[in-house]
Protein backbone atom coordinates (compact mmCIF):
# COMPACT_ATOMS: atom_id res chain seq x y z
CA UNK A 1 0.00 0.00 0.00
CA UNK A 2 1.23 3.31 -0.65
CA UNK A 3 1.56 5.67 1.80
CA UNK A 4 -1.01 8.00 -0.05
CA UNK A 5 -3.38 5.36 0.45
CA UNK A 6 -2.09 4.76 4.22
CA UNK A 7 -3.02 8.25 4.56
CA UNK A 8 -5.79 8.55 3.49
CA UNK A 9 -7.59 4.93 5.07
CA UNK A 10 -6.31 7.16 8.25
CA UNK A 11 -8.56 10.04 7.67
CA UNK A 12 -11.47 8.12 6.67
CA UNK A 13 -10.91 5.79 9.64
CA UNK A 14 -11.31 9.01 11.50
CA UNK A 15 -14.48 10.51 10.07
CA UNK A 16 -15.92 6.66 10.73
CA UNK A 17 -15.18 7.09 14.10
CA UNK A 18 -17.43 10.37 14.55
CA UNK A 19 -20.10 8.90 12.04
CA UNK A 20 -20.38 5.94 14.75
CA UNK A 21 -21.56 8.87 17.17
CA UNK A 22 -22.74 11.47 15.13
CA UNK A 23 -25.51 11.97 17.57
CA UNK A 24 -23.03 13.71 19.94
CA UNK A 25 -21.99 16.15 16.97
CA UNK A 26 -25.55 16.90 15.67
CA UNK A 27 -27.46 20.32 16.59
CA UNK A 28 -30.78 17.90 17.27
CA UNK A 29 -29.07 14.52 18.94
CA UNK A 30 -31.42 11.73 17.48
CA UNK A 31 -33.26 13.56 15.10
CA UNK A 32 -30.51 14.32 12.80
CA UNK A 33 -28.42 12.45 10.52
CA UNK A 34 -30.82 9.75 11.32
CA UNK A 35 -32.13 8.55 7.91
CA UNK A 36 -29.85 7.23 4.92
CA UNK A 37 -29.46 10.03 2.25
CA UNK A 38 -27.03 10.66 -0.63
CA UNK A 39 -25.17 13.52 1.46
CA UNK A 40 -24.91 11.72 4.79
CA UNK A 41 -22.77 12.73 7.73
CA UNK A 42 -19.84 10.98 6.58
CA UNK A 43 -19.98 12.47 2.70
CA UNK A 44 -20.67 15.93 4.33
CA UNK A 45 -17.46 16.34 6.33
CA UNK A 46 -15.48 14.82 2.76
CA UNK A 47 -16.79 17.00 0.77
CA UNK A 48 -16.60 20.08 3.10
CA UNK A 49 -12.71 19.36 3.08
CA UNK A 50 -12.41 18.34 -0.61
CA UNK A 51 -14.25 22.18 -1.65
CA UNK A 52 -12.50 24.84 -3.79
CA UNK A 53 -13.80 28.42 -4.67
CA UNK A 54 -16.74 27.17 -7.32
CA UNK A 55 -20.48 27.48 -6.17
CA UNK A 56 -22.30 25.08 -4.45
CA UNK A 57 -23.89 23.58 -7.50
CA UNK A 58 -20.08 22.88 -9.43
CA UNK A 59 -18.36 21.65 -6.07
CA UNK A 60 -21.52 19.27 -5.73
CA UNK A 61 -20.92 17.96 -9.67
CA UNK A 62 -17.35 17.74 -9.19
CA UNK A 63 -17.71 15.62 -5.86
CA UNK A 64 -20.68 13.01 -6.93
CA UNK A 65 -20.33 13.44 -10.20
CA UNK A 66 -21.96 15.88 -13.37
CA UNK A 67 -25.21 13.37 -13.43
CA UNK A 68 -29.22 14.33 -12.77
CA UNK A 69 -28.45 11.97 -9.33
CA UNK A 70 -26.30 14.66 -7.80
CA UNK A 71 -27.73 16.07 -4.54
CA UNK A 72 -29.21 19.71 -4.62
CA UNK A 73 -28.19 22.48 -3.43
CA UNK A 74 -31.07 22.97 -0.95
CA UNK A 75 -29.71 19.33 0.08
CA UNK A 76 -26.36 20.63 1.01
CA UNK A 77 -27.70 23.13 2.82
CA UNK A 78 -29.93 21.42 5.10
CA UNK A 79 -27.19 18.97 6.25
CA UNK A 80 -24.80 21.12 6.91
CA UNK A 81 -27.33 22.83 9.09
CA UNK A 82 -27.30 19.84 11.41
CA UNK A 83 -23.63 19.34 11.82
CA UNK A 84 -21.72 21.61 14.93
CA UNK A 85 -18.23 22.65 14.83
CA UNK A 86 -16.72 20.02 17.85
CA UNK A 87 -17.34 17.92 14.71
CA UNK A 88 -14.63 19.84 12.74
CA UNK A 89 -12.49 19.81 16.13
CA UNK A 90 -12.35 16.35 17.23
CA UNK A 91 -12.44 14.92 13.81
CA UNK A 92 -8.68 17.37 13.18
CA UNK A 93 -7.00 15.86 16.45
CA UNK A 94 -8.38 12.28 15.46
CA UNK A 95 -6.65 12.26 12.42
CA UNK A 96 -3.42 14.41 14.04
CA UNK A 97 -2.52 11.43 16.60
CA UNK A 98 -2.73 9.06 14.21
CA UNK A 99 0.02 10.71 12.01
CA UNK A 100 3.91 10.48 12.50
CA UNK A 101 5.18 12.80 15.07
CA UNK A 102 8.57 14.70 14.88
CA UNK A 103 10.49 15.55 17.84
CA UNK A 104 12.92 18.24 18.68
CA UNK A 105 15.65 16.98 20.53
CA UNK A 106 13.88 13.87 20.44
CA UNK A 107 11.43 15.16 23.20
CA UNK A 108 9.88 18.27 23.00
CA UNK A 109 6.81 19.11 20.51
CA UNK A 110 7.18 22.61 18.90
CA UNK A 111 3.75 24.18 18.33
CA UNK A 112 3.62 28.23 16.74
CA UNK A 113 1.07 29.60 17.74
CA UNK A 114 -0.18 33.05 15.64
CA UNK A 115 -2.97 34.55 14.02
CA UNK A 116 -4.37 35.63 10.57
CA UNK A 117 -7.61 37.84 9.38
CA UNK A 118 -9.34 36.60 6.76
CA UNK A 119 -12.21 38.54 4.56
CA UNK A 120 -15.73 37.31 4.40
CA UNK A 121 -19.01 38.53 2.94
CA UNK A 122 -19.86 42.42 3.33
CA UNK A 123 -22.59 43.05 5.95
CA UNK A 124 -22.59 46.50 7.31
CA UNK A 125 -24.91 45.21 9.88
CA UNK A 126 -22.91 43.24 11.94
CA UNK A 127 -20.98 45.67 14.51
CA UNK A 128 -18.38 42.46 15.30
CA UNK A 129 -16.83 41.57 11.85
CA UNK A 130 -17.42 45.13 9.98
CA UNK A 131 -15.00 47.55 9.59
CA UNK A 132 -16.26 51.23 8.04
CA UNK A 133 -14.91 52.52 5.11
CA UNK A 134 -10.90 54.21 4.63
CA UNK A 135 -8.75 55.29 2.29
CA UNK A 136 -8.25 51.99 1.38
CA UNK A 137 -11.66 50.43 1.36
CA UNK A 138 -14.25 52.86 0.17
CA UNK A 139 -17.18 50.70 1.11
CA UNK A 140 -16.16 48.87 4.04
CA UNK A 141 -15.59 45.13 4.72
CA UNK A 142 -15.89 42.14 7.19
CA UNK A 143 -13.19 40.00 8.90
CA UNK A 144 -12.89 36.89 10.83
CA UNK A 145 -9.65 36.40 13.02
CA UNK A 146 -8.20 32.75 12.71
CA UNK A 147 -5.81 32.21 15.79
CA UNK A 148 -3.67 28.53 15.34
CA UNK A 149 -1.78 26.69 17.04
CA UNK A 150 0.63 25.46 14.49
CA UNK A 151 3.08 22.05 14.52
CA UNK A 152 5.91 23.37 13.03
CA UNK A 153 8.21 19.79 12.48
CA UNK A 154 5.06 18.33 11.40
CA UNK A 155 3.37 21.26 9.16
CA UNK A 156 0.13 20.39 11.05
CA UNK A 157 -2.62 22.62 12.73
CA UNK A 158 -3.29 21.59 16.06
CA UNK A 159 -5.94 23.76 17.08
CA UNK A 160 -8.18 26.67 16.33
CA UNK A 161 -10.33 29.30 17.43
CA UNK A 162 -12.10 31.73 15.21
CA UNK A 163 -12.84 35.28 16.43
CA UNK A 164 -14.77 38.12 15.17
CA UNK A 165 -12.45 40.88 14.50
CA UNK A 166 -13.96 43.14 16.27
CA UNK A 167 -13.42 41.11 19.23
CA UNK A 168 -10.12 39.44 19.02
CA UNK A 169 -8.33 38.71 21.38
CA UNK A 170 -4.92 37.04 20.59
CA UNK A 171 -4.00 36.74 24.48
CA UNK A 172 -7.42 35.21 25.39
CA UNK A 173 -7.39 32.84 22.10
CA UNK A 174 -3.96 31.71 22.98
CA UNK A 175 -4.89 30.87 26.92
CA UNK A 176 -7.98 28.67 26.14
CA UNK A 177 -5.90 26.67 23.35
CA UNK A 178 -3.21 26.15 25.76
CA UNK A 179 -5.86 24.88 28.33
CA UNK A 180 -7.30 22.61 25.81
CA UNK A 181 -4.36 20.58 24.42
CA UNK A 182 -4.42 17.44 24.21
CA UNK A 183 -0.81 16.37 23.99
CA UNK A 184 1.29 13.34 25.59
CA UNK A 185 4.75 14.57 24.71
CA UNK A 186 6.41 18.13 26.19
CA UNK A 187 5.08 21.03 24.00
CA UNK A 188 7.25 24.71 23.44
CA UNK A 189 5.06 27.14 22.25
CA UNK A 190 6.41 29.35 19.99
CA UNK A 191 5.12 32.77 19.72
CA UNK A 192 5.32 36.48 18.84
CA UNK A 193 5.65 39.69 20.50
CA UNK A 194 1.71 39.96 20.44
CA UNK A 195 1.40 37.03 23.13
CA UNK A 196 3.89 38.15 25.87
CA UNK A 197 2.14 38.47 28.75
CA UNK A 198 2.15 37.21 32.61
CA UNK A 199 -1.40 35.66 32.22
CA UNK A 200 -0.16 33.93 28.81
CA UNK A 201 3.02 32.82 30.59
CA UNK A 202 1.05 31.72 33.56
CA UNK A 203 -0.78 29.46 31.70
CA UNK A 204 1.73 27.44 30.00
CA UNK A 205 3.32 26.69 33.14
CA UNK A 206 0.06 25.72 35.11
CA UNK A 207 -0.60 23.34 32.27
CA UNK A 208 3.16 21.43 32.43
CA UNK A 209 4.63 22.66 29.40
CA UNK A 210 7.10 25.32 27.92
CA UNK A 211 7.57 28.65 25.88
CA UNK A 212 9.59 30.85 23.83
CA UNK A 213 7.77 33.99 23.09
CA UNK A 214 9.32 37.20 21.37
CA UNK A 215 9.11 40.36 23.34
CA UNK A 216 9.78 44.18 22.97
CA UNK A 217 12.43 45.93 24.46
CA UNK A 218 9.85 47.85 26.98
CA UNK A 219 8.27 44.50 27.87
CA UNK A 220 11.47 42.83 28.45
CA UNK A 221 12.98 45.96 30.32
CA UNK A 222 9.52 45.91 33.23
CA UNK A 223 10.07 42.33 33.53
CA UNK A 224 14.18 42.70 34.61
CA UNK A 225 13.26 46.15 36.26
CA UNK A 226 16.86 47.18 33.84
CA UNK A 227 17.35 49.21 31.24
CA UNK A 228 18.66 47.00 28.00
CA UNK A 229 20.71 50.09 26.32
CA UNK A 230 24.57 48.53 25.64
CA UNK A 231 23.61 44.70 26.22
CA UNK A 232 24.15 43.02 23.17
CA UNK A 233 23.69 39.68 24.80
CA UNK A 234 22.07 37.81 27.90
CA UNK A 235 20.64 34.71 29.50
CA UNK A 236 19.17 35.41 32.94
CA UNK A 237 16.88 34.08 35.41
CA UNK A 238 14.76 36.18 37.11
CA UNK A 239 11.99 35.25 39.75
CA UNK A 240 8.68 37.57 39.76
CA UNK A 241 5.37 37.97 42.44
CA UNK A 242 2.64 39.51 40.71
CA UNK A 243 -0.15 41.22 42.58
CA UNK A 244 -3.24 43.56 41.96
CA UNK A 245 -2.02 45.31 45.35
CA UNK A 246 0.55 48.30 45.00
CA UNK A 247 0.62 48.16 48.88
CA UNK A 248 3.78 47.07 50.73
CA UNK A 249 1.43 46.32 53.92
CA UNK A 250 -0.37 43.76 51.72
CA UNK A 251 2.05 41.92 50.58
CA UNK A 252 2.88 38.31 51.61
CA UNK A 253 6.58 38.99 50.79
CA UNK A 254 7.48 42.00 51.72
CA UNK A 255 11.14 41.59 52.09
CA UNK A 256 11.32 40.91 47.92
CA UNK A 257 9.89 44.20 46.80
CA UNK A 258 12.48 43.86 43.80
CA UNK A 259 10.39 40.83 42.80
CA UNK A 260 7.40 42.53 42.63
CA UNK A 261 5.12 43.17 40.17
CA UNK A 262 2.08 45.72 39.71
CA UNK A 263 -1.01 43.87 37.72
CA UNK A 264 -3.43 46.12 37.17
CA UNK A 265 -7.47 45.21 37.34
CA UNK A 266 -8.08 46.08 33.70
CA UNK A 267 -5.07 43.31 32.72
CA UNK A 268 -6.17 39.43 33.11
CA UNK A 269 -4.49 37.27 35.45
CA UNK A 270 -6.18 34.45 35.68
CA UNK A 271 -4.01 32.84 39.03
CA UNK A 272 -4.77 35.93 41.28
CA UNK A 273 -8.06 36.17 42.92
CA UNK A 274 -9.06 37.01 46.57
CA UNK A 275 -8.04 33.55 48.07
CA UNK A 276 -4.84 33.73 45.93
CA UNK A 277 -3.76 37.37 45.98
CA UNK A 278 -0.10 36.88 44.61
CA UNK A 279 1.27 34.74 41.72
CA UNK A 280 4.68 33.38 41.60
CA UNK A 281 6.46 32.57 38.25
CA UNK A 282 10.44 32.25 37.13
CA UNK A 283 11.76 33.09 33.81
CA UNK A 284 14.28 33.10 31.77
CA UNK A 285 15.05 36.23 29.53
CA UNK A 286 17.30 35.77 26.32
CA UNK A 287 18.59 38.54 24.32
CA UNK A 288 20.46 37.34 21.05
CA UNK A 289 22.13 38.72 18.33
CA UNK A 290 20.33 38.14 14.94
CA UNK A 291 22.51 40.41 12.61
CA UNK A 292 24.68 43.44 12.85
CA UNK A 293 22.63 45.67 15.13
CA UNK A 294 19.70 43.71 15.14
CA UNK A 295 18.90 42.39 18.89
CA UNK A 296 15.74 39.54 19.87
CA UNK A 297 14.26 39.39 22.86
CA UNK A 298 12.75 35.98 24.52
CA UNK A 299 10.95 35.26 27.65
CA UNK A 300 11.23 31.32 28.23
CA UNK A 301 10.98 29.05 30.80
CA UNK A 302 13.00 26.34 29.04
CA UNK A 303 15.95 24.75 31.18
CA UNK A 304 19.45 25.49 30.64
CA UNK A 305 20.94 22.20 30.43
CA UNK A 306 18.65 21.21 27.35
CA UNK A 307 18.59 24.63 25.76
CA UNK A 308 21.47 27.48 25.06
CA UNK A 309 21.61 30.49 23.00
CA UNK A 310 22.55 28.06 19.45
CA UNK A 311 19.21 26.35 20.42
CA UNK A 312 17.19 29.74 20.99
CA UNK A 313 18.42 31.15 17.24
CA UNK A 314 17.22 27.94 15.63
CA UNK A 315 13.51 27.70 17.51
CA UNK A 316 13.54 31.56 16.26
CA UNK A 317 13.67 31.06 12.65
CA UNK A 318 11.39 27.77 12.57
CA UNK A 319 8.10 29.62 14.07
CA UNK A 320 8.27 31.85 10.91
CA UNK A 321 7.04 28.06 9.04
CA UNK A 322 3.46 29.60 10.45
CA UNK A 323 3.58 31.88 8.32
CA UNK A 324 3.56 30.18 5.15
CA UNK A 325 1.04 27.96 5.98
CA UNK A 326 -1.48 30.82 6.53
CA UNK A 327 -0.47 31.53 2.74
CA UNK A 328 -1.06 27.98 1.75
CA UNK A 329 -4.22 27.87 3.56
CA UNK A 330 -5.86 31.05 1.88
CA UNK A 331 -4.60 30.67 -1.72
CA UNK A 332 -3.59 26.71 -2.91
CA UNK A 333 -6.77 25.47 -0.15
CA UNK A 334 -9.13 28.56 -1.39
CA UNK A 335 -9.98 29.73 2.20
CA UNK A 336 -10.43 33.38 0.84
CA UNK A 337 -13.20 31.74 -1.31
CA UNK A 338 -16.36 31.10 1.52
CA UNK A 339 -19.23 29.23 0.22
CA UNK A 340 -21.60 31.13 3.04
CA UNK A 341 -22.90 34.21 4.23
CA UNK A 342 -23.55 32.73 7.77
CA UNK A 343 -20.82 32.77 10.49
CA UNK A 344 -21.13 29.51 12.01
CA UNK A 345 -20.68 28.08 8.56
CA UNK A 346 -17.89 30.46 7.75
CA UNK A 347 -15.97 28.81 11.42
CA UNK A 348 -16.68 25.23 9.32
CA UNK A 349 -15.11 25.90 6.26
CA UNK A 350 -12.04 27.59 8.72
CA UNK A 351 -12.24 23.72 10.07
CA UNK A 352 -12.46 22.49 7.16
CA UNK A 353 -9.52 23.62 5.19
CA UNK A 354 -6.93 22.91 8.31
CA UNK A 355 -7.79 19.43 8.12
CA UNK A 356 -7.41 19.53 4.48
CA UNK A 357 -3.94 21.12 5.03
CA UNK A 358 -3.24 18.67 7.39
CA UNK A 359 -3.84 15.75 5.10
CA UNK A 360 -2.14 17.20 2.17
CA UNK A 361 0.86 18.07 4.02
CA UNK A 362 1.50 13.96 5.90
CA UNK A 363 1.29 13.16 2.10
CA UNK A 364 3.53 15.71 0.68
CA UNK A 365 6.43 15.19 3.65
CA UNK A 366 6.88 11.53 3.25
CA UNK A 367 7.63 12.55 -0.18
CA UNK A 368 11.25 11.14 -1.12
CA UNK A 369 13.13 14.13 -4.28
CA UNK A 370 15.30 12.06 -6.45
CA UNK A 371 18.83 12.89 -5.51
CA UNK A 372 20.66 14.29 -8.11
CA UNK A 373 24.15 16.02 -8.23
CA UNK A 374 22.68 20.07 -7.96
CA UNK A 375 22.99 23.62 -6.29
CA UNK A 376 19.86 23.27 -4.12
CA UNK A 377 18.03 20.69 -1.80
CA UNK A 378 14.51 20.06 -3.65
CA UNK A 379 11.47 20.12 -1.78
CA UNK A 380 8.16 19.45 -2.91
CA UNK A 381 5.95 22.28 -4.09
CA UNK A 382 3.08 22.77 -1.94
CA UNK A 383 0.88 24.47 -3.93
CA UNK A 384 0.61 21.69 -6.46
CA UNK A 385 0.88 18.89 -3.83
CA UNK A 386 -2.37 20.82 -2.06
CA UNK A 387 -4.22 20.37 -5.43
CA UNK A 388 -2.96 16.45 -6.45
CA UNK A 389 -3.98 15.79 -2.62
CA UNK A 390 -7.16 16.99 -2.38
CA UNK A 391 -7.93 15.26 -5.88
CA UNK A 392 -7.08 12.17 -4.07
CA UNK A 393 -9.50 13.12 -1.59
CA UNK A 394 -12.58 13.73 -3.42
CA UNK A 395 -12.39 10.24 -5.12
CA UNK A 396 -14.64 7.72 -2.87
CA UNK A 397 -15.89 5.36 -5.94
CA UNK A 398 -13.54 3.03 -5.36
CA UNK A 399 -11.90 1.94 -8.55
CA UNK A 400 -10.34 5.59 -9.76
CA UNK A 401 -7.12 5.71 -8.87
CA UNK A 402 -4.31 8.64 -8.91
CA UNK A 403 -0.33 8.53 -8.76
CA UNK A 404 -0.14 10.95 -5.80
CA UNK A 405 3.71 10.11 -4.88
CA UNK A 406 4.40 10.61 -8.59
CA UNK A 407 2.54 13.65 -9.28
CA UNK A 408 4.39 14.92 -5.99
CA UNK A 409 7.84 14.11 -6.91
CA UNK A 410 7.87 15.54 -10.64
CA UNK A 411 6.55 19.53 -8.82
CA UNK A 412 9.39 19.93 -6.98
CA UNK A 413 11.15 24.01 -6.21
CA UNK A 414 14.52 24.20 -4.98
CA UNK A 415 14.79 25.18 -0.86
CA UNK A 416 16.65 28.09 -0.14
CA UNK A 417 17.59 28.56 3.16
CA UNK A 418 18.58 32.49 4.78
CA UNK A 419 16.96 34.33 2.23
CA UNK A 420 15.43 36.89 3.05
CA UNK A 421 13.20 39.39 1.75
CA UNK A 422 11.65 42.47 2.90
CA UNK A 423 7.80 42.29 4.35
CA UNK A 424 5.35 44.02 2.14
CA UNK A 425 2.48 45.00 3.85
CA UNK A 426 -0.02 45.03 0.77
CA UNK A 427 -3.78 46.10 1.43
CA UNK A 428 -5.95 43.39 -0.89
CA UNK A 429 -9.48 44.44 -1.95
CA UNK A 430 -11.93 42.37 0.16
CA UNK A 431 -14.41 40.14 -2.70
CA UNK A 432 -17.57 38.66 -1.27
CA UNK A 433 -18.96 36.15 -4.21
CA UNK A 434 -18.47 38.09 -7.23
CA UNK A 435 -15.54 34.94 -8.12
CA UNK A 436 -18.04 32.50 -8.80
CA UNK A 437 -18.62 31.38 -12.21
Amino acid sequence: MKYSDLVKAMLFASIHELAANSENYALHPGKDFSRNRKLGFKHLLLMLLAMEADCIKEELYRFFGRSTDAPSKAAFYKQRKKINNDAFRSLLVSFTQKCKKKLFKGKYSLVACDGSAADIFRNPDDPDTFFEPNGKSTRGFNQIHINAFFSVLDKKFTDLLVQPSRKRNEYSAFCQMVDRSETDTPVIYLCDRGYASYNAFAHVIENGQFFLIRCTDAKTEKILGVPLDGIKQLDYHVDRILSRSQSKKKRLYSELEEQCRFVCQDVPMDYIAQDHPEYRLSLRIIRIELSDGCYENLVTNLPDLDFDIDDFKDLHHLRWNEETSFRDLKYPLCLKAFHSKKYEYIVQEVWARAILYNFCAEIAIAVESPEKKTKHVYQVNYSEAIKTCRDFLRIHDGTTTLDVEGLNAQNILPARPGRTFARQARFKLPISFCYRN
